[in-house]
């Protein structure tokens, strides 16, 4: 049984025909089922819970990114799988899941290949895709034995996905290895010249400790603190994939 959760902002007129296509092609396939069409002032978690709960299966996503971290949430730690049909603009999520946009997402679905993939909490905050730190200092701590020591300030991503739109495979870590990949770029200077570095750690567990306090972009929210705890949820959602997925 399927539930399509359609975000407010496709309902505007100019989706009007893609929405037209995907549907045909939805009812083509046979795959038709509930529609939900959240609106401003509709709480999404609630909609979703009480689907779930009546016996849905798979609820895919009409939308962008934004709708995805409104329902992901909600689909994890059930029997539920996820699925994207990405229509507007902010489509992160779908480009690493080989999600093509429009009607053609239609047959991704329909071939319906599952991944079981990892999510990332930092102070009690779940995120999918990534946090990202700005021009901080920091020292990484995980299990009492392993520290790093940043000398300078510099950016830190922490990916379960990615942080930034990628430009190939090596942009995205894999969310199905059971851990965040931490990455730090910072700048050396060799003789008169400044060469930028990249340091990559793979870990399940760990914190970062600042300098002082900063602002976390966490899957596109604010979080403020100091020290920041980060861990993996292994295997906490079911997502569908397409074949030109950008890890594995």
């Amino acid at each position: 049984m399927y539930c399509y959760v359609y975000d407010d902002f496709v309902q505007d007129g100019k989706y009007a025909n893609d929405l037209d296509r995907i549907e045909n092609r939805i009812t083509d396939l046979g795959l038709q089922g509930k529609i939900v069409r959240l609106a401003l002032f509709r709480d999404a978690d609630e909609i979703i819970r009480r689907e779930v709960a009546e016996g849905v299966k798979t609820v895919v996503v009409v939308g962008n990114d934004k709708t995805v971290h409104k329902v992901a949430n909600v689909v994890v730690g059930t029997k539920v799988t996820l699925a994207i049909l990405p229509i507007g603009e902010g489509q992160v999520f779908a480009q690493i899941l080989g999600i093509p946009g429009g009607v053609e997402a239609c047959d991704v679905l329909s071939q319906r290949i599952l991944e079981k993939m990892d999510a990332g909490e930092v102070n009690g905050h779940r995120f999918f895709t990534g946090s990202f730190f700005k021009d901080v200092r920091a020292e990484i701590r995980a299990g009492g034995k392993y520290r790093v020591l940043m000398t300078a300030a510099g950016d830190i991503e922490i990916r379960n996905l990615a942080v930034h739109i990628p430009e190939n495979r090596s942009d995205v870590s894999n969310p199905t290895d059971g851990k965040l990949e931490i990455v730090i770029y910072s700048t050396a200077r060799r003789l008169f010249r400044q060469k930028k570095t990249e340091t990559r750690l793979p870990l399940a567990e760990f914190s970062l400790h600042l300098a002082k306090q900063a602002i976390a972009i966490v899957d596109g929210a604010e979080i403020e603190s100091d020290v920041f705890n980060f861990k993996t949820e292994i295997g906490a959602l079911s997502v569908v994939v397409g074949r030109e997925r950008m890890f594995g």
